[in-house]
């Protein structure tokens, strides 16, 4: 009669053992993972930025110097 009662037991404390484990060491990593990650995606949006900001440069110079010189 207690033997169900006892499985279900066991699970509920080899969940919290597991819990406590993951908390204690992957959450961390998670952490670590997706800061990394994150430090990423804002060096690659930067980049991103700089090669814009290069291209309407570029695309200004190149108008100024096809347009034609009107001489008086």
């Amino acid at each position: 009669m207690l033997r169900p009662l006892l499985v279900v037991g066991a699970v509920g404390v080899g969940g919290y053992v597991v819990w406590q484990i993951l908390t204690a060491f992957l959450f961390p990593l998670l952490g670590a993972f997706l800061g990394f990650l994150w430090m990423i995606l804002k060096v690659v949006l930067l980049i991103a930025l700089a090669y814009a900001i290069y291209r309407l440069i570029m695309k200004a110079a190149r108008e100024a110097s096809e347009k034609p010189h009107v001489e008086s």
